[in-house]
């Protein structure tokens, strides 16, 4: 049983903004059940949204869990629950969500598997149950129509498996790297409106990095092709693709100055993949190219920056500086698009020991990696012809330093009226952009004056029209009466378009 601890609480909040006033309206949820462990909320549009809970008290195996899900509408009504066995002896977890469906895969070291799909608009679930190929890793899945993919490696060799959730049919993809040691995955994302799989991989032919282009449709490989840069100076390091209307394919990711197999890069590309497989064009966008891009630094590191590059275009020349990048999904909208990166870069710590010599104990230091420092976003809009409409960035304030890469920015899906939220320790961020122009931001707290905020990890998810959802842990204090409550909460946060 899942209680409901705190009544929701609605108000409007008035924040300071660029060229207008906005007021945004904001409602929270907090569970206080010490009981229940709860993992996320999944959105579904306007069929509402569902929470993963897990009652640790009606736990009697260890051998299985017993989730539950609740649906919820749009006004944080309870609907309906269903609840999801899985096994938890030896088990890996992998958890999957397209605007369908919410999919659970449970994969045991023997190689067993249960996959759990659960529908989100009737709460009807289908378990299927099956057995993994020997030694085989499953990294993540993705779902699309009737299939699920699974992609991991088998013996040090990539696979991809496509299970029907209807049939119940396994099929084995095909990929047959050129080398073990350099192969790679670049990423793999699905196109619900096309029912198409995308994956990109890395390889190496002879010192020859290779980027491959993969389509898969109903469990089937339908098309396969070597995505390259049309420039010798420049190697693409990461590639995403979205298919256009008229069949064709806009591939958007990163590019690089080496030939070395690396993940940092220097600028954007932009190429358009015909039909029949021909590349129209390719565009290529330096990050220093991109307005307000070094504005997360100093006022002295960017007049240095500036002043660097205007030597270098004096003498013909490009500035270019590596970062890290991760995008989200290119938004469609009236054959205009546009992109959004997150700019981050890895941080290290030194550790050091005491090492017995004969000539007596020294002391050995090394750096150890201690997670990526998040520094900034940046958006582009550009047409279906690769040029560019439009630029801009801003700083982002994160706290964590996670260990993979992530992505922080949620985004509602208008490309000429961008809405981003993010959250720092103790607030949500709020960005708004018009055609590429920021028309506002807000800083909206998570909890009042006269609370403190001991304890925060917060996730934020893109919800509905200008809707969003943050969710996640805290334990806040209150300054007056010095009491303390550790909470699971749920905020709902609707940003008015001007």
């Amino acid at each position: 049983m899942i209680h409901k601890t705190t009544i929701a609480i609605v108000f409007l909040l008035f924040c300071s903004s660029i060229g207008y006033a906005q007021e945004s309206q904001k409602e929270r949820i907090e569970f206080q059940e010490s009981t229940i462990k709860y993992y996320s909320c999944i959105p579904f549009g306007t069929d509402g949204m569902l929470l993963k809970t897990l009652d640790e008290s009606a736990q009697t195996s260890g051998k299985i869990d017993n989730y539950t899900y609740v649906k919820y509408d749009t006004a944080f009504h309870i609907i309906n629950k269903t609840n999801v066995v899985l096994p938890a002896r030896k088990s890996n977890y992998i958890d999957y969500t397209n605007s369908q469906n919410h999919y659970s895969l449970a994969v045991q070291t023997s190689g067993t598997y249960t996959l759990t799909i659960i529908n989100a608009h009737t709460l009807n679930t289908k378990t299927i149950h099956g057995k993994l190929p020997k030694s085989t890793v499953i990294q993540s899945i993705r779902a699309v129509g009737d299939y699920v993919y699974f992609q991991g490696f088998t013996k040090e060799l990539p696979i991809l498996l496509a299970q029907n959730i209807r049939t119940e049919e396994f099929i084995f993809g095909k990929i047959i790297p050129l080398s073990k040691r350099n192969f790679s995955i670049i990423s793999f994302e699905i196109n619900e409106e096309s029912g198409e799989a995308y994956l990109f991989t890395k390889d190496v032919l002879k010192n020859d990095r290779l980027i491959k282009f993969y389509i898969y449709k109903d469990g089937q490989k339908t098309f396969e092709t070597v995505v390259k840069s049309n420039e010798p100076d420049k190697y693409i390091v990461s590639a995403f693709a979205s298919k256009l209307h008229d069949n064709s394919y806009l591939l958007s990711g990163t590019y690089g100055n080496t030939s070395r197999n690396t993940t940092t890069s220097v600028g954007i590309f932009i190429s358009k993949l015909t039909a029949n497989g021909t590349i129209e064009f390719t565009k290529y966008i330096n990050y220093l190219d991109i307005n307000q891009f070094t504005s997360y630094l100093s006022e002295k590191r960017q007049e240095k920056i500036e002043k660097k590059q205007e030597r270098l275009n004096n003498r013909s020349k490009e500035l270019e500086i590596n970062y890290l990048m991760i995008p989200h999904k290119i938004i469609e909208e009236n054959n205009t698009f546009a992109l959004v990166g997150e700019a981050f870069y890895p941080t290290f710590r030194q550790e050091c020991q005491h090492i017995s010599a004969p000539g007596g104990p020294t002391m050995h230091c090394y750096q150890v990696f201690d997670g990526y420092q998040y520094t900034h976003f940046f958006l582009l809009g550009f047409n279906e012809n690769g040029e560019l409409l439009w630029s801009n960035s801003a700083p982002m304030y994160i706290n964590d330093k996670p260990y993979n890469p992530i992505r922080f920015l949620s985004i509602n899906k208008e490309s000429q009226n961008l809405k981003l939220i993010y959250s720092s320790w103790d607030k949500l961020h709020v960005h708004s952009y018009q055609n590429g122009e920021q028309t506002n931001t807000e800083e909206i707290p998570y909890i009042t004056d006269d609370e403190k905020l001991l304890v925060s990890s917060c996730r934020n998810r893109y919800w509905y029209g200008n809707t969003f959802l943050s969710f996640g842990f805290q334990k806040i204090k209150n300054k007056e009466e010095h009491n303390k409550r550790e909470i699971f909460f749920i905020e709902k946060l609707t940003i008015p378009t001007k």
